[in-house]
This record gives C-alpha cells, sequence and structure tokens, in this order.
C-alpha cells in the first residue's frame, strides 16, 4: 500500500536529535520519512549529491524543513544553503511543506527585520545572517509558507499531529462529498441543457408566432377590398408591396404626410372606362426601418393604416368648333 513520503530537510549534526525523533514519529503513524543520513536517497555516479536530494523530492509528498543557528553546506546551486536549495524546490514542486524555527532564532530574526537596513548588525543565534535572509524571503512567498517556532521537539510533532489530523479529516469530508459533487454538476448539465432548449423553444415559439402574423397580416383583406383585386394579396415587405400595386395598374406618387405627421405611401390608379381615380395611401408604420412587414395583430388593427379614396374625373372637354 502506499505510504505518504516525508523528506526532512535541515542541518545534520546541530539537529540530528530533533531528526531522529520526527523519523520515530513519522514512521510510528505508518508514512515513510526520507533522510539523506540514512541511505533513503539513492545517488548515482554522474550528478551530485545535492542534486539527487532535489530528484528525490519529486518522489515525496510532504517536506519538513527545520531552521536551527547553523547554516549548514554552501549550495552549488545559488547563494544559499543545500537545506535551503531543498526548500526552494519542494517550493516549485508545490509540495506541502511546513518549516519550523527554533524559538531565539525566530525571536532574533523579528529584531533583525526592524534593523534590516543596517549592514553591522551582529546576530547572536545564528553562525550567518543568510538564515535570516532566507526566512524573509519565506515570508515573502505568496502560498504554502507555513512557519512555526519550537522550543522542542514535542511542539513540532504536536502541531504535525493537529495538522495532518485535520489533512485527513478533510479528505473524508471530501471523499464523502463526491456523490453530492457528482449530483450537483449532473444538475448543473440538466440545467444548462433545459435553459437551451427554452432558449431555442422561445426563439423558435417568437419566429413562430411573427410568421403566423405575418402570413394572416389585416392589410391583406383591406388592401385587396380597395384595389378591388380577385385573387389573394401577400407580401412580406414593401418592395413586394411596391410590385404588386405596379402590377395592377397603380402608379407610387410623391409620399404624403398625414395630419399626425406620419409619413405614408401614396398609390393612384386612373379607370378611363369608369371615370374613376383611386387614390390609395398607406401608412408606412406597417413597415419597419428595413421595409419588412410589420407583424400586427388583427385586434391591433385600425383602418387608419390604409386610407382609400375615389372620386369621379371631370368629363373630358368638347371642342364646339365646327371645321369648314
Amino acid at each position: 500500500m502506499a505510504k505518504p513520503r516525508v523528506f526532512l530537510s535541515s542541518t545534520f549534526y546541530d539537529l540530528r536529535y530533533i531528526r531522529n525523533d520526527l523519523e520515530q514519529f513519522i514512521t510510528a503513524l505508518g508514512y515513510e520519512p526520507v533522510m539523506s543520513e540514512r541511505g533513503h536517497i539513492p545517488y548515482g555516479r554522474i550528478g551530485t549529491l545535492e542534486s539527487y536530494c532535489h530528484r528525490e523530492i519529486s518522489n515525496c509528498d510532504i517536506l519538513i524543513h527545520i531552521v536551527g543557528s547553523k547554516f549548514d553546506s554552501q549550495s552549488k546551486e545559488g547563494d544559499c544553503s543545500i537545506s535551503q536549495a531543498e526548500l526552494k524546490t519542494a517550493h516549485e514542486l508545490h509540495r506541502q511543506i511546513y518549516v519550523f524555527i527554533e524559538r531565539p532564532v525566530h525571536t532574533e530574526y523579528k529584531t533583525w527585520t526592524k534593523n534590516i537596513t543596517f549592514n553591522d548588525f551582529r546576530p547572536q543565534y545564528v553562525d550567518d545572517i543568510r538564515i535570516y535572509q532566507f526566512i524573509h524571503e519565506l515570508y515573502g512567498l505568496p502560498a504554502n509558507n507555513i512557519i512555526n517556532d519550537f522550543d522542542s521537539i514535542h511542539d513540532i510533532i504536536n502541531y504535525l499531529k493537529e495538522q495532518w489530523a485535520g489533512l485527513f479529516q478533510r479528505f473524508l469530508q471530501e471523499e464523502s462529498r463526491k456523490d453530492d459533487y457528482k449530483l450537483s454538476m449532473n444538475l448543473k448539465s440538466t440545467a444548462e441543457t433545459l435553459a437551451r432548449i427554452v432558449e431555442y423553444t422561445t426563439r423558435e415559439r417568437d419566429e413562430t408566432i411573427r410568421n403566423i402574423l405575418v402570413y394572416s397580416h389585416p392589410l391583406f383583406n383591406q388592401l385587396a377590398q380597395a384595389t378591388r383585386i380577385k385573387i389573394r394579396v401577400f407580401f412580406s415587405n414593401y418592395e413586394e408591396m411596391n410590385t404588386l400595386l405596379l402590377t395592377f395598374g397603380y402608379t407610387a406618387q410623391d409620399e404624403l404626410a398625414r395630419e399626425d405627421g406620419e409619413l405614408t405611401y401614396h398609390y393612384q390608379r386612373i379607370i378611363i372606362r369608369d371615370s374613376k381615380q383611386i387614390d390609395i395611401v398607406i401608412a408606412q408604420d406597417v413597415f419597419d426601418d428595413d421595409g419588412n412587414l410589420k407583424p400586427i395583430e388583427a385586434d391591433e388593427w385600425t383602418k387608419e393604416f390604409v386610407h382609400v379614396e375615389m372620386k369621379d374625373l371631370p368629363p373630358p372637354e368638347v371642342d364646339d368648333d365646327i371645321p369648314f
């Protein structure tokens, strides 16, 4: 069965007793401690010992970093110690990190931050000012910077017990909520599908209703009666209506303005055999800005939209002159 692997990062000689106690604690929990002095890190022939430690961190789940008063050996990968480089590697790999600092060191670090601009600051508890510079860098990290001070190994163990118990409890809650999460995702997917169906149905319904209203537009009957056209009248825009009226002998006149200021289309036809003149005035309001016929229900239609006037033509003038 897979076990959580916990990498211990610190100086060795000054903190070896802390490391030994942590090893026992981690093992008692059933976890697997990873410690360089125990031969837990496989070394090769090509890279440095430090590089193999960093590579092993990628196979671990947790890193515990302990800061004491000693700086540790200089890293070959920058101006930091080997253990500090290990922590940086864990942070880059987004591993769970816990940092513990000896209380006197942590207390003096706070004093150092108030005197950070003075180059002649002489620390009492650490052998290298770079320890405080690194702690300052840790506090500046945007995430994964859990830092605690300690007086004894019991402080570290008690803190880790609470933290790992909380992680386990959170894991159990997340496991129990998986079914709820799946149900929630299914409901969300169903709701999105229904929303798309409603949107489509509404759009199609509105388009269908519009087509029905245009197909049975009251303008057709009124215009057919006014023009005495014997066939079914139908058009969907102004251009089609204009073509229809021109085909049946009407001519387009100048646009007229009604008393209310609304513009109208004016058509006229002369019937010589009946000596009649028919004027048809159609409100431009029945068409939209694009010239398409507006859908209007029958109860909203008024005859004011179409005005028809028929009048007799004056009799032709008679020439009384008798030719010789």
